[in-house]
């Protein structure tokens, strides 16, 4: 159903001609920030804009499918496959593009890939095989793809509102309440690691999930359940601050994964859920200064700003300034906080620290207008993979201004 007051006329005829119609929140919307936020200052907005736009383009053409017959869905890697993540991801992205076809076909493929927890989370991974979508390696969730799809339903209902072929705030609403039930430590309030866990592995959590913004968003518009949400805050919160103050001092870097212990929230020794490295930043970590800064940005929160200031001065003097020296992967536990352990550098650990680099003041002006020249061609071209491009398409928005919150 088409609403006239979201039609855009064309205005210079003589009648009214309506020639395209728009969501009531289209791209570019140029959003301010909190005081004291820097954006890059060696470029234009509207050149920032315009290579918002190119990426976006070429972020469809590379990795959206339709393969299948049952909605949209992003291509994770070469063997057809996608994760809840990437999904995730992509309804954000569409969302704030204000692209609602694309958005309506991976809302379409959201629902007909459900869990056997619940029908309002997304089974974690799809493969195509013989012309299908089919469940692979367990139906179950994993929490930053819950997270980010309830974000996004959120954002398409700003976007487009409600009142169409999808009611997209109920939609929204399902989706949190599903994730309070099956990705919520009931006892500690702490974000599990999905939907799958139970018992004592309630007590393990991972940073890249600390959706900050997200999770006050939720506790705006999920009105039955803001204690609880407020309360999954509050764990974020605490955790950081903890290993902030524990061990990170210098940095203010999280590892891939961390446990309760004692009462304080610590890197996970050894290999909890992926490799020897589960307890230091690594790639699951590498998104945290994106996450981490955003609630300061765009909610005016200071709980995780200070970690957030260390590690935008830390990264900047670790490299003299250079993004192309930030490594993939930095010691938490296994060793002298803060030392590589790998000698490259990566897209997915360059560009979240443009966002934590708006935190920085001042002092941080010249670090933040190299970063945004190295992720927008300067140091990597428009296809890198899946997992870089997504975050940096995500970092993007937010550096040029226009991460708006629902």
């Amino acid at each position: 159903m088409l609403h006239l007051n979201r039609w855009v006329t064309a205005g210079l005829l003589a009648c009214t001609l309506a020639t395209a119609w728009a969501g009531n929140r289209p791209f570019p919307q140029h959003v301010t920030y909190t005081a004291g936020a820097i954006k890059p200052s060696n470029v234009t907005q509207a050149s920032m804009d315009a290579a918002v736009s190119s990426q976006y383009a070429k972020w469809k053409t590379t990795y959206l499918r339709s393969d299948g017959g049952d909605g949209n869905w992003i291509k994770y890697d070469n063997t057809n496959s996608t994760v809840s993540e990437a999904h995730g991801y992509g309804m954000v992205l569409a969302a704030y593009m204000d692209d609602q076809a694309a958005f309506d076909e991976m809302l379409r493929y959201f629902r007909n890939h459900p869990t056997d927890q619940s029908p309002d989370l997304m089974a974690w991974k799809q493969t195509l095989q013989n012309g299908q979508m089919v469940d692979v390696e367990g139906v179950d969730s994993a929490t930053d793809g819950d997270l980010d799809v309830a974000y996004s339903l959120l954002l398409a209902h700003v976007q487009w509102g409600s009142n169409g072929s999808h009611n997209y705030l109920a939609e929204a609403k399902k989706v949190m309440a599903a994730i309070l039930q099956w990705d919520v430590n009931p006892k500690k309030s702490n974000l599990t690691v999905g939907s799958w866990v139970s018992g004592t592995d309630r007590k393990f959590t991972r940073p890249s999930d600390f959706m900050a913004s997200h999770i006050l968003a939720f506790a705006r518009w999920d009105t039955a359940n803001t204690a609880a949400w407020n309360k999954v805050h509050a764990s974020i919160v605490k955790a950081v601050n903890d290993q902030f103050t524990h061990g990170s001092e210098a940095t203010g870097i999280v590892p891939d994964f961390m446990v309760l212990k004692n009462g304080l929230w610590v890197p996970t020794p050894g290999k909890f859920l992926e490799t020897k490295h589960d307890g230091d930043y690594s790639y699951n970590a590498c998104r945290t200064p994106w996450r981490l800064a955003i609630s300061w940005l765009v909610d005016g929160r200071t709980d995780l700003l200070a970690s957030q200031q260390k590690t935008a001065s830390w990264i900047r003097a670790k490299t003299n300034g250079v993004p192309t020296n930030i490594d993939a992967g930095y010691i938490v536990l296994n060793g002298t906080n803060g030392q590589s352990f790998r000698s490259y550098n990566d897209l997915p650990f360059t560009a979240p620290m443009a966002v934590n680099a708006m935190t920085g003041g001042a002092a941080a002006q010249t670090w933040l207008n190299s970063l945004w020249t190295s992720i927008n061609g300067g140091d990597y071209g428009p296809v890198v993979d899946y997992y870089g491009d997504a975050i940096r398409l995500q970092v993007m928005l937010t550096v040029s201004g226009n991460w708006w919150r629902p």
